[in-house]
């Protein structure tokens, strides 16, 4: 018996295509095809068969109903900005995985918007207001966190401060996902929003303090409302966010006195090869050495050749590891966020939403939601 063909609308696997980052020769040779069948499938030449389309539904990451719509949605991925990869310059496309981790978060963050439209919760979030002095709004922005610097200090580990960021900004209603999407991936993105703003930062070729920065870095491109996707990681605007983020980490006048008390005699300036300053000042303040040898230069205290110094391997390593065991509820609450979780459960309580969904939006089974429930109430 001959093979079904699917009369699916080739605009719509050309877009599907387009959104995946995923070439005509990459999908044939993904799904074992001559590259002219694909090629006769965009043309319309020629249908997929079932199986066929299954596969290609599959493989761009989109339900097989996709593909027999009309046109396009209205509305596509448009993320803030994102940081490129350790080492990353020039123009860069965004790889396949980093266009599905967007798109994922993208749909995740319509999923808190529509529930908390129907629970009447949220009444958006106000941003600190832009200035090109990185100062002002460094401090506006920890008066507007609540943030302690003192605590910061006094924090057990540099990952107890990224943890603690990212409760900070859930509490003003921020998404904030941690993604795994490996070391030549980008250290994190951005998504503007009026009321669920989400940003999402990338584990993998990231030192624990770095991640920190890389959270504050996308607060700062939310705060100057950029639309569109940074790849020039060198700009004026990738700058002005790098400072940003150094500066809310290091306010200058505890940073100075922290200087010239422990690290350079009574004087500022800290030399070309001295990491063991770097190693102090990072450790003080929670801050990666990149983040370090950044702030040192701007303020004129440092030059290049610090970060050059700074940004060589095995410059900076992480110590110590998670001895909690590694439990679906924990993972899906570290990589969601309490904001996800929260309205999603929030959703489900009012008969919004139901079980099933529930447990398929946070990727449970029944058991592990009950469990991430009780985790959830044991924060607080």
């Amino acid at each position: 018996m001959p093979a079904v063909k699917m009369s699916i609308n080739p605009t719509m696997l050309a877009w599907a295509m387009q959104q995946a980052g995923v070439s005509e020769e990459h999908l044939a040779n993904d799904l074992h095809v001559a590259a002219e069948l694909v090629a006769a499938w965009l043309s319309g030449e020629a249908q997929p068969a079932t199986g066929q389309l299954r596969a290609i539904a599959k493989e761009l990451h989109r339900p097989t109903s996709l593909f027999f719509l009309p046109r396009p949605p209205a509305t596509t991925v448009a993320p803030t900005a994102f940081r490129s990869p350790i080492g990353g310059a020039g123009v860069r496309t965004l790889s396949r995985n980093e266009l599905d981790e967007i798109r994922r978060a993208t749909r995740r963050q319509k999923v808190v918007s529509w529930a908390q439209q129907q629970l009447e919760i949220g009444d958006g979030v106000q941003l600190p207001a832009y200035s090109p002095n990185v100062e002002e709004v460094a401090k506006a922005a920890r008066k507007w966190l609540d943030w302690r610097l003192d605590q910061q200090v006094k924090a057990t580990s540099k990952t107890a401060v990224t943890k603690a960021l990212r409760s900070a900004l859930e509490d003003r209603g921020f998404i904030v996902l941690q993604l795994s999407m490996g070391d030549d991936h980008c250290r994190g993105f951005s998504i503007a929003h009026q009321s669920v703003p989400l940003i999402a930062y990338n584990t993998k070729g990231q030192v624990a303090a770095a991640r920190s920065f890389t959270i504050l870095h996308e607060l700062g491109h939310l705060i100057k409302n950029e639309q569109a996707v940074c790849e020039k990681p060198n700009d004026a605007t990738e700058r002005w966010c790098d400072e940003f983020a150094a500066a809310f980490l290091m306010p200058r006048l505890q940073l100075e006195t922290y200087v010239r008390l422990k690290v350079g005699l009574g004087r500022t300036r800290v030399e070309d090869d001295d990491l063991e300053a770097v190693r102090l000042i990072s450790n003080r303040f929670k801050a990666s050495y990149q983040c370090v040898a950044l702030r040192l230069i701007k303020l004129g205290w440092a030059n290049w050749k610090l970060y050059d110094l700074v940004r060589k391997p095995g410059a900076e390593v992480d110590k110590g590891f998670s001895r909690e065991p590694q439990t679906t509820p924990v993972v899906r609450l570290r990589e969601y966020g309490s904001t996800y979780a929260r309205t999603l459960l929030a959703a489900r309580e009012r008969g919004l939403l139901s079980e099933t969904d529930t447990r398929k939006y946070l990727d449970v089974n029944g058991q592990q939601l009950r469990t991430l429930e009780r985790r959830l109430e044991n924060v607080g």
